[in-house]
C-alpha cells in the first residue's frame, strides 16, 4: 500500500486480524451506506475492499441492477467467490498513482485514507468517480479514545509505542478521523458532515484479541527494540486483550461524508 506498510497481506494473521475489525465495523458502515443511498439499481465503489465484506455486503444491497466494483492493491483477499460473484467487480488498482472509473452513485473506503501519503490527492480521485450529486464516505480511526482513556495501563502504552513506530516508518496518521471532515470541505465536497462511533468491548473479542493483539504483535520487535516498552508490559498488553474480565476501549472510527455538488 505504502511505504513501511507493516500488515502485508502474505502475513498469515493478516485475514484474522482484518475480520476482527469487519465485524465490529460493518453494521455502523452499513446504516451509513444505507442512509447515504446505497440500494437497488446504485452503482457503488468501494477502495481498499481488503477481505470484501463491505463490497459483498453492498452487491447484494444494489441488487437488481445495481452495480459494485471493488479494488484494491492487492486484491487476494476477497477470495476466487467474488470473481464470480453477480453485480461485483473486482479491480486491481493503486489510489496514489491512478485515476478511478467514474459515474459512481457512492464511494466509499475505510481505514485507508489515513495510510495515504497525500490524502487530499486521494481524496481528490474518489470525488471524480461520483456522478454529481454522488456521496463520498470515508470511515477513518482516531485513536485518541485508547490514547486518552485505553486501560488497563498497560494497553495504552503498547499501543501508543506501536502506533509512534508505524508514524516513523510511513505516511500513517492514527489520529487522522478528527481531520477528515475539514479534508472533504476543502476539496470541495457540499453538506459534509461527521460522526464518530466507539465501541467498548471484552478482552477476547474480535476487536480485542484479533485486531488490537495482532496488530501489536506484528510490531513486537521493533517496539521492544525502541525500549519504551518492556517485556512484561507487553505481556501484560497481550493477556489484556485475550481477558474476557478486561474492558478494552476501542479506537473511535470517524465517518465523514459529503456530496459532489
Amino acid at each position: 500500500m505504502t511505504q513501511g506498510y507493516a500488515y502485508e497481506h502474505a502475513w498469515a494473521m493478516e485475514r484474522v486480524r482484518l475480520a476482527g475489525l469487519e465485524v465490529t465495523l460493518d453494521p455502523g458502515t452499513r446504516e451509513h451506506l444505507t442512509r447515504l443511498g446505497a440500494g437497488p439499481g446504485k452503482r457503488c465503489l468501494e477502495i481498499g475492499a481488503g477481505g470484501g465484506s463491505v463490497a459483498f455486503w453492498l452487491a447484494e444491497r444494489v441488487a437488481p441492477g445495481g452495480k459494485v466494483v471493488a479494488t484494491d492493491l492487492e486484491t487476494d483477499l476477497l477470495g476466487s467467490e467474488a470473481v464470480d460473484h453477480p453485480g461485483l467487480e473486482v479491480l486491481r488498482h493503486d489510489i496514489t498513482a491512478e485515476e478511478l472509473p467514474t459515474g459512481f452513485d457512492v464511494v466509499h473506503a475505510r481505514w485507508l485514507v489515513e495510510w495515504l501519503p497525500d490524502k487530499r490527492l486521494a481524496l481528490r480521485r474518489m470525488v471524480s468517480a461520483l456522478r454529481p450529486g454522488g456521496v463520498l464516505l470515508i470511515e477513518e480511526p482516531d485513536f485518541v479514545t485508547i490514547y486518552g482513556a485505553g486501560e488497563p495501563p498497560a494497553v495504552r502504552h503498547v499501543i501508543i509505542a506501536a502506533m509512534a513506530h508505524l508514524e516513523s516508518i510511513c505516511p500513517v496518521e492514527v489520529e487522522y478521523g478528527r481531520r477528515a471532515m475539514s479534508d472533504l470541505a476543502a476539496i470541495g465536497l457540499v453538506d459534509v458532515q461527521a460522526e464518530g462511533r466507539c465501541p467498548i468491548v471484552r478482552g477476547g473479542s474480535p476487536l480485542a484479541a484479533d485486531f488490537l493483539r495482532l496488530t501489536i504483535e506484528k510490531l513486537r520487535e521493533p517496539v521492544l527494540a525502541a525500549g519504551g516498552v518492556t517485556g512484561e508490559e507487553f505481556a501484560q498488553a497481550v493477556a489484556a486483550l485475550q481477558d474476557p474480565n478486561t474492558t478494552v476501549v476501542a479506537p473511535m472510527t470517524v465517518a465523514s461524508w459529503g456530496r459532489r455538488a
